[in-house]
């Protein structure tokens, strides 16, 4: 599956430059094992207007099959996000929900 970068859900398979979205209104993000892949050790990293923030899986048994293991928000309007992109992402799929474009 590639990258679907719409709104209000984007869904993020892959890493790196594709996965860049720009000028929204941030409800929340969700890291989430949709084909227990995720494993121990296993690194989420996305910067949110130039913050970056390192989000890491420490776990004893693989056994968290669609579970959602890091989640950010849910923001009630929004923040709005000049640049949102997830530089590494080694399992799993991240879910952006938007309350829609401000540009």
């Amino acid at each position: 599956m590639a990258n679907v970068l719409t709104h209000p859900l984007s869904v993020i398979d892959t890493a790196g430059a594709t996965s860049t979205i720009n000028n929204f209104i941030l409800r929340m993000v969700q890291w989430i094992d949709d084909a227990a892949d995720i494993a121990d050790d296993d690194d989420l990293v996305l910067t949110i207007n130039g913050i970056t923030m390192t989000c890491k899986i420490q776990l004893t048994a693989n056994t968290v099959n669609n579970l959602v293991l890091y989640q950010i928000g849910p923001f009630n309007p929004g923040v709005r996000v000049n640049s949102f992109t997830v530089t590494t992402l080694d399992a799993g799929v991240i879910h952006v929900w938007s309350g829609g474009r401000w540009d």
